[in-house]
């Protein structure tokens, strides 16, 4: 299919990047899977073409290494010519801390991988689509991006992927080129669904603080996905959208009501 769209999904190997990968892949894009993990992109890549894709490839990439993610974009530009959409989506996760106890190692990595990887990408891309005058660029973000979470070096540096989008957002349209986020909440993801089966995460206490009372499946984020880097979102760029079945709304909320409880009026 010589009119098929191409699009590239940074951490694309699992999870929420996979997800992505397989939605763009059902509806007709060229897959450009890019990870770490050989065993897993290939998986993910064969994913892709079950999926729909006309072809997949697998490049594999590490994003805090600048000359990995240049070598990406040549691989994917001699594949398939400039892509139309490139994901953002590599990353670590941290546990829980206090500020005064992070190590500065740990927070050095998070920085070189969630924040500069996010940069790379961006940059490397960005300038193959301004030169195209066209594209989308979607960045993953988290809750962290809007609250202040207890994971001292994730939650400034997704607060940074926000700020990032939005001054992209600015200097690429007028060059054509879109540039937006999702913001997963808890994502039922392999990783959380292997917690909860060892009893390190209690998923009902997890749902509660949701207005949905529901987890975000990696589908429902893969939708938000699609939906921000097509035709449809045309005239949308600079959003971090939530896709977090409510968390950021129903969390000062139910705060609020502990101290403020609403009384029934008595009916006359």
């Amino acid at each position: 299919m010589a009119d098929a769209k191409t699009a590239v999904v940074i951490g694309g190997t699992s999870g929420i990047g996979r997800a992505i990968a397989e939605r763009f892949a059902k509806d007709g894009y060229r897959a450009v899977v890019a990870g770490r993990d050989a065993v897993r992109g290939k998986e993910a890549a064969g994913a892709c073409e079950s999926a729909g894709a006309p072809r997949a490839l697998f490049v594999r990439t590490d994003v805090a290494d600048p000359s990995s993610v240049e070598v990406l974009a040549a691989q994917a530009v001699d594949a398939f010519g400039t892509p139309h959409v490139v994901v953002n989506c590599a990353g670590i996760l941290q546990s829980g801390k206090h500020v005064l106890d992070q190590d500065l190692e740990e927070d050095e990595r998070m920085w070189r991988i969630n924040y500069r990887g996010t940069l790379l990408g961006c940059q490397v891309f960005g300038r193959l689509m301004s030169a195209a005058g066209r594209g989308a660029i979607l960045n993953v973000g988290s809750l962290a991006s809007f609250a202040p979470l207890s994971l001292p070096a994730y939650t400034p540096g997704k607060h940074a992927v926000l700020a990032l989008t939005q001054m992209l957002a600015a200097e690429l349209g007028p060059h054509g080129v879109r540039v937006n986020a999702v913001a997963p909440g808890y994502t039922l993801s392999d990783g959380l669904k292997a917690k909860i089966a060892k009893g390190e995460r209690n998923p009902e206490a997890i749902q509660a603080t949701t207005a949905l009372r529901r987890f975000v499946e990696p589908r429902d984020v893969a939708e938000a996905a699609l939906f921000l880097c097509s035709d449809r979102a045309a005239s949308i760029t600079g959003v971090t959208l939530p896709v977090d079945a409510g968390w950021l709304v129903q969390a000062p909320y139910a705060q609020y009501l502990q101290g403020n409880p609403i009384r029934q009026t008595p009916a006359i």
